[in-house]
């Protein structure tokens, strides 16, 4: 018995050390997912873990929680100041990650930052993630962001991904990032209205670029996106200055919030994927029609949130288009009507109300995802009428297709209404239905799919939880 309870004791001391007997590239992999605050304790756990934080690649700091600022900026500096020094004696131990977030920032602080952003470039760091919250002044209620510092934008040769929120730039320097592949602004203030301008002059090869949500106190002048490199752009800012995009090879545009009346597309005419999420213009769809139109090398398209655009007509014509997305989420009784003209569309995803009349013209469609929104779950006989003016009025039958519903209730017809239709409404091959509720007239639910489309091969019913029941005929 003693020798039994002293086996299980080993293994239970065997299974609470199983993480370091992993190789210690493993082990830094590991660390390097964790705040540094956490990493810097694991050389507390013997001494094969003393040194071992010195070889994670990545520092992340956040004063996010409740501890004092003079606490959190001597730990910043403490731990900087080791890494600066274990260059000495571990000459593996290499930064190219920094990460700082900072809910609690004020202006006295501009020397510390300046300090670990030199020490970040003095390291050579490929990866910058800064997030900082605006000094919000209680005496005249101005707001300030830290600006960044010269050594950064001059100096930081290495840098390959760069995320900024809420700082301040300006084009009082020169900018100089040659490695520079990734740039994300998140709520970043612009001093100069020109500064992205030069920004992207300094970027030679960067590829993708998210401008989220900018502030300017130019707000009368045009935002200009030069670039010969870039491949993807988001803009996500609910402002109507002007943009004026020039990018000879950008590949993917996504655009939200904008007006597409200010935007102005030059020599764009590489673009193969293009989003549009809730877009501004006016009752005239001619913007939005000529836009997809003359993107001769467009292929994936998606709309969302259309009557933002009050258009009740639209028509998408374009001849390289592959796959399209068409979102009408938003609660509205006006009826849409959505001419689609894609002789190579491949696949085609609604999501929306049923009251809305779209017709694609297209003998290429393989696939068709349709989910419908009905917030009031009122099956009546107008809710009937208006799904059969749906599938009627799309003008073709994708031959697999998914539908997503609320309630089995919402495709069980009426015997009224099946008397008084023609048959068969479509003709899909391969369906897939999703409800999002328990079902409990399956049987019904089957026979009215078959009603609906006799030409089916192959049915499955699923509830959201995805308990699948299939059968094949």
């Amino acid at each position: 018995m003693a020798k039994r309870i002293k086996s299980i004791m080993m293994m239970v001391e065997e299974d609470k050390d199983r993480i370091s007997k992993l190789p210690n590239a493993l082990i830094v992999h590991i660390l390097s997912f964790l705040p540094t605050k956490d990493v810097v304790r694991t050389c507390l756990l013997s001494k094969r873990w003393k040194l071992i934080w010195y070889f994670v690649p990545k520092l992340s700091f956040s004063n996010t929680e409740s501890h004092s600022q003079e606490e959190f900026f001597h730990f910043v500096d403490k731990c900087l100041e080791h890494r600066k020094i274990s260059r000495n004696f571990v000459p593996e131990s290499m930064v190219t990650n920094f990460e700082l977030e900072m809910k609690f920032y004020d202006r006295s602080l501009v020397g510390c930052l300046d300090k670990w952003l030199a020490f970040v470039v003095d390291n050579k760091v490929q990866e910058i993630n800064l997030c900082l919250a605006p000094d919000r002044s209680e005496e005249n209620h101005q707001i300030y962001y830290y600006r960044l510092p010269k050594t950064l934008v001059i100096n930081a040769k290495y840098l390959i991904n760069l995320v900024l929120s809420d700082v301040e730039l300006d084009s009082s320097y020169s900018f100089d990032f040659p490695s520079l592949k990734s740039l994300s602004l998140h709520y970043v203030r612009f001093a100069d209205i020109d500064v992205v301008d030069k920004l992207l002059l300094g970027s030679p090869f960067l590829e993708n670029f998210q401008l989220c949500r900018f502030q300017s106190s130019y707000q009368e002048d045009q935002l200009c996106i030069h670039s010969s490199s870039l491949k993807f752009l988001q803009i996500k800012c609910n402002t109507y200055v002007p943009v004026l995009i020039e990018a000879v090879n950008l590949e993917s545009l996504d655009l939200f919030g904008v007006s597409l009346g200010k935007i102005t597309l030059s020599v764009c005419k590489a673009i193969k994927n293009l989003v549009l999420i809730c877009v501004y213009g006016t009752e005239d769809s001619s913007s939005l029609e000529y836009l997809i139109s003359n993107l001769h090398q467009l292929e994936n398209l998606t709309l969302c949130d259309l009557v933002l655009l009050r258009l009740k007509h639209v028509k998408i014509s374009n001849h390289h288009l592959k796959t399209l997305k068409l979102n009408c989420t938003c609660s509205s009784i006006d009826e849409k009507e959505v001419i689609i003209e894609a002789p190579k569309l491949v696949s085609f995803c609604y999501e929306g109300y049923i009251n809305h009349n779209i017709s694609i013209e297209s003998s290429n469609l393989l696939n068709g995802i349709f989910i419908f929104l009905d917030h009031y779950k009122k099956y009546d006989a107008i809710w009937f009428v208006d799904m059969m003016n749906f599938f009627v009025n799309l003008n073709c039958s994708p031959k697999t297709v998914r539908l997503d519903i609320d309630s089995e209730k919402a495709l069980i017809f009426p015997e009224k209404i099946k008397k008084i239709c023609r048959t068969p409404l479509v003709n899909w091959e391969h369906l897939r239905v999703f409800t999002r509720s328990k079902l409990e007239w399956e049987s019904e639910l089957r026979d009215a799919l078959h009603w609906i489309s006799p030409s089916l091969k192959s049915l499955s019913i699923m509830e959201r939880a995805y308990t699948s029941s299939s059968s094949t005929f």
